[in-house]
């Protein structure tokens, strides 16, 4: 069902078809209780007639309605009276010259007999003794006339007035509806421009609403996607740049090889060549997998001390900078509790340190340290090599960004650490420094309060 009918249906036909139920119970309940009343007024008239039914001068039979002075106002709408004698015959009614009907006899004194023998009458049958003579029946008829002029009264004014009330319900919640279905019909429209190669047009969130709300977030999910998108790209598009550069020379050297003789000095030397490349292809490749599993994978969130993941990464790397003759000192806390994934963490401190080792003099040292405080961990990697010139310090870390320092590799490694830092919550920065180049991690500190 579309929305607009729902909303109607919903709004108004359901609310009124149960409004309708409560006005045809409440008429009911208000019948009744009109109905009770003539029984009262009924009680009430039995009771003062069957008094003095018998005490006029003459001893005859008599009611004294007909004899007050507010006869002509009362008597129109006055209960009709018929008497029966013990042997059955009416020897009296009023109003005088009616007609009499079939009147139920009473079957003994007392115990006053209510009934409605029609829709449009209300009567009731009492038995009055008189001494010496017999049961008498006071029989007295009441119209409901006016009880069905009060309900037709009341189911007019009620009428009239759900009518009026489910009118302009209708005409808000149509109004409602409408914008509603519009607005559920623009968001519709965008959503397939989300993920679409074309940047997503801007769409216009009204008001303040759940649906503005989810408006204004497939807005900002279209433009993420498109970005990523554009991001995805542009990585695959420097990949593959990447990938047939040492392609090619590996090409070119076999090609040379085959075409003419060489001497084994000279197939040495493209051999040579031909496993430079091989192995920066083999580079290459594991850090473009470690990059885009990094993207794709969620991180493993875990309570670990910095400390001791800095040590491992400093053991692992030792042999590398032992023969390259860099010394490679860590300083900070003791310890260092962090919530992070400790697997990302170490690659990226591991990025970090062997770039170190690669640009930092022989002779040299590193200075790796671990500090926690003010909410945050931070890893800082010092090394004492050529430093990062100020015009580069601002790309180096977008992917494939190779600066013009000499031993530039793949140009994903200081990417990678951003990435991580960025998965963290955190940032990977460069820090001022008087001499070489200083990275600093920043993640969010703290264990996992149990």
């Amino acid at each position: 069902m579309k929305l607009v009918p729902r909303i109607l249906g919903l709004g108004v036909v359901l609310p009124l078809a149960g409004l309708l139920c409560s006005v045809t119970i409440a008429g009911g309940l208000f019948r009744r209780s009109l109905v009770q009343d003539v029984d009262r007024r009924l009680l009430a008239q039995a009771a003062v007639e069957s008094v003095s039914l018998f005490d006029g001068p003459d001893g005859r039979p008599h009611v004294h309605m007909p004899r007050s002075a507010l006869a002509a106002e009362v008597m129109a709408f006055a209960p009709e009276t018929s008497l029966i004698d013990p042997l059955g015959r009416v020897v009296m009614t009023v109003p005088e010259g009616r007609s009499p009907t079939p009147v139920p006899r009473a079957t003994g004194p007392g115990h006053p007999r209510l009934e409605s023998p029609d829709s449009r009458r209300r009567t009731l049958t009492l038995g009055v003794a008189r001494p010496g003579d017999g049961l008498y029946t006071l029989h007295l008829v009441a119209s409901l006339d006016p009880v069905e002029a009060t309900m037709r009264s009341f189911y007019q004014a009620i009428g009239g007035t759900v009518a009026g009330i489910t009118l302009l319900l209708a005409f808000v919640l149509y109004a409602q509806a409408r914008s509603l279905a519009r607005r559920v019909t623009d968001l519709i429209g965008f959503v397939p421009s989300i993920g679409g190669a074309a940047p997503p047009p801007e769409h216009r969130a009204e008001g303040a609403d759940e649906l503005a709300t989810l408006g204004r977030a497939l807005t900002d999910a279209a433009r993420f996607l498109h970005e990523q998108r554009l991001a995805h790209e542009r990585f695959l598009a420097n990949a593959a740049h990447q990938l047939r550069t040492p392609l090619a020379v590996l090409r070119t050297e076999i090609d040379l090889a085959l075409r003419r003789p060489r001497d084994v000095g000279q197939l040495r030397e493209a051999l040579e060549m031909a496993r430079k490349e091989t192995e920066r292809l083999t580079l290459l490749a594991r850090k473009l997998l470690d990059f885009e599993s990094l993207r794709s994978q969620p991180i493993d969130l875990q309570d670990v001390d910095l400390r001791s993941l800095l040590r491992d990464v400093v053991e692992r790397l030792s042999t590398a900078a032992d023969a390259a003759g860099i010394s490679l000192v860590v300083e900070g806390d003791a310890t260092v509790p962090c919530r992070c994934d400790p697997l990302l963490v170490s690659q990226a401190l591991e990025n970090l340190v062997d770039n170190s080792i690669r640009f930092a003099p022989s002779g040299s040292r590193v200075e790796i340290s671990a500090r926690g405080g003010d909410g945050a961990c931070r890893l800082v990697v010092h090394d004492e090599g050529p430093g990062i010139p100020e015009e580069e310090r601002a790309k180096v870390f977008e992917p494939f960004y190779r600066g013009s320092t000499p031993g530039s590799q793949t140009g994903l490694g200081l990417a990678f650490v951003a990435d991580v830092a960025l998965k963290h919550g955190g940032e990977a920065r460069l820090l001022p420094s008087a001499r070489g180049t200083t990275v600093g991690i920043e993640l969010p500190c703290g264990r996992r309060s149990d």
